[in-house]
């Protein structure tokens, strides 16, 4: 069962009875639901022109709930929801930001100072979950394989990083930065990224490399599945280099991934 069946069966818990208009329809027809209507644990009866459902086998009732929703002062985590609702994904979870580093000089990161030129030459980048990070330039990329390889391109000035999963306004607002780059696919949702960390620095600056219309000429590639889907916040941008490969994207139905920079 997921939250909103804890939420319904805990308004019933408190109020004994409730508008049969309450309850969502994914609970009403629900087998849960049904066996509790059948073993005449919660009733239907008359209210006005409608109907209600009421409690009215409080104790088994109780049982019920404390079965089925077994520990309820539990954390925000998938093994949380497993103990509350029986179910990992029965609410979003709360999460702790991974990112990925590479860089070529030391840099302030959680209150230390971190070499991390060694760290990217010895092993490649630097895992952590950030609390504070501190940097003139920062280069958020969106794909590992780019991350891994973006200096060849962009050059060793910058702090680049990259986020396990999406990124989001909370997971980026322990960074500061003076200058702030963004390096992304070329699409809906690359832009939709940018927009995103745009919200924390308004300086941020979406990197196009000067012959991309070229690029996007020779290397661009079908717009397909999730990549085809515009968020309200790319459509309604006013922002002009989002808006110019917006209408791109959308016109030819065509994409240019980022990686095509690193190996042309």
């Amino acid at each position: 069962m997921k939250e909103v069946d804890f939420k319904t069966y805990q308004l019933l818990l408190v109020n004994k009875s409730v508008s049969k208009s309450v309850i969502p329809k994914r609970v009403m027809q629900s087998d849960t639901f049904q066996n509790l209507l059948q073993a005449e644990i919660l009733k239907f009866s008359k209210l006005g022109r409608g109907f209600k459902v009421k409690v009215s086998k409080e104790i088994e009732f109780e049982k019920f709930l404390n079965s089925s929703f077994p520990e309820q002062n539990v954390s925000k985590t998938k093994s949380g929801n497993i103990k509350k609702y029986r179910n990992s994904k029965a609410t979003k979870v709360d999460s702790s930001p991974i990112f990925l580093f590479r860089g070529f000089s030391a840099y302030q990161i959680n209150e230390q100072i971190i070499d991390l030129e060694k760290q990217t030459r010895d092993f490649g980048l630097f895992s952590v979950i950030p609390i504070s990070v501190i940097a003139d330039k920062i280069c958020f990329v969106e794909n590992l394989e780019t991350f891994l390889n973006a200096e060849k391109l962009l050059g060793n000035e910058f702090l680049f990083a990259h986020k396990y999963g999406r990124i989001g306004k909370e997971s980026i607002s322990m960074i500061e930065a003076k200058e702030v780059l963004v390096f992304v696919d070329y699409d809906f949702n690359g832009l939709d990224e940018y927009l995103r960390i745009k919200k924390v620095f308004e300086n941020a600056k979406l990197f196009v490399p000067s012959n991309y219309k070229e690029l996007f000429q020779k290397y661009s590639a079908s717009l397909k599945g999730n990549k085809a889907k515009m968020s309200k916040a790319v459509r309604t941008s006013e922002d002009s280099t989002v808006v110019k490969i917006r209408e791109q994207v959308a016109r030819t139905n065509r994409f240019l991934e980022q990686e095509t920079l690193i190996n042309v």
